[in-house]
């Protein structure tokens, strides 16, 4: 069958050595996106450690309150909490977190700077970042830091790509079925993004789709892409993400643009309206009017008269 070409028919192990660094950009993408595979490739012997690049929090949150820093703070520690929380659950050790602004690690040199330190330090064999194919600028942002980490240190053998937000090219599916109910429990451990949005449902039923060509014995897996970092080049170069990255960056600033001549524009519109109807409240409006009308009335006898 030549659906083998595209997806793979058995499950397999994504990861390459024992040391396991995994790249979230904000606190739950690390177990939302390979929750149930860390906590296999730990109970398998392997050491494994998250690294969250964001605290999930905008940098002018609240900016409409007078204790917008203690809230921003707040929020930074709930959702820390709610990452080592789910890590305890799967028997995961806590995250490290780095606490970026969430939405701004696109050319962010400081954390690029502070994520090469940490991982040289740490020596990882296999990187584990969001794919390339993730549409969300954090997203794409860390996927475009594992590649660089990727080529950059010379401890790492493997750079896997995971899914979150858009379903991957899949060459690794691991069968996590044993490890199915506590990455459940583990996602109900983010209620401050479970209350906007169904993701564990989401991740949930991405997870069960992904054992369409395992067969019956398998009910739950997560997909990815690995690659070895010697083969790395050819894969750029065929997807060529950071070319799509500048596109959406491109996408994104005219779209900006144009909000900002439409907001203009409104603007303008609610202007000449206010203007508008001060002149109908005018005395001179209300003298002149005999004269609109009579002038009205002769223009429309004209026309007949034609």
């Amino acid at each position: 069958m030549f659906e083998r070409f595209f997806t793979p028919y058995q499950a397999g192990s994504a990861v390459v050595g024992e040391r396991i660094a995994i790249l979230a950009p904000h606190p739950d993408d690390e177990i939302f996106g390979c929750g149930a595979s860390a906590s296999k490739w730990q109970t398998q012997g392997k050491q494994v450690k998250s690294f969250v690049l964001t605290a999930g929090v905008v940098r002018n949150e609240f900016s409409d309150q007078s204790d917008a820093d203690q809230k921003r703070l707040a929020k930074a520690l709930l959702r820390a909490n709610e990452s080592k929380a789910a890590a305890k659950v799967l028997g995961l050790p806590e995250p490290e977190f780095l606490n970026a602004q969430d939405g701004e690690l696109w050319d962010n040199a400081m954390i690029a700077s502070e994520l090469v330190e940490r991982l040289q330090a740490w020596q990882p064999t296999t990187i584990v970042a969001p794919s390339i194919w993730e549409m969300h600028r954090d997203h794409r942002a860390t996927a475009e830091m594992a590649i660089r980490l990727a080529q950059t240190l010379s401890s790492v053998k493997c750079l896997c790509f995971y899914e979150i937000g858009v379903p991957l090219i899949a060459n690794v599916i691991e069968d996590v079925t044993a490890f199915k109910s506590l990455k459940w429990q583990a996602m109900q451990c983010f209620p401050s993004q479970l209350a906007s949005q169904h993701y564990a449902e989401q991740i949930n039923g991405l997870n069960i789709y992904r054992t369409y060509t395992l067969g019956l014995d398998t009910h739950y897996a997560e997909a990815f892409y690995s690659v070895d970092v010697a083969e790395l080049a050819p894969l750029l170069q065929e997807y060529a993400p950071t070319q799509t990255t500048l596109a959406l960056k491109n996408a994104e600033q005219h779209a900006y643009l144009l909000q900002q001549r439409l907001a203009e524009q409104q603007a303008r519109v609610q202007q000449l309206g206010v203007e508008l109807q001060q002149l109908y409240s005018s005395r001179s409006w209300r003298i002149t009017s005999p004269i609109r009308k009579l002038s009205s009335w002769l223009r429309r006898l004209s026309v007949q008269k034609k």
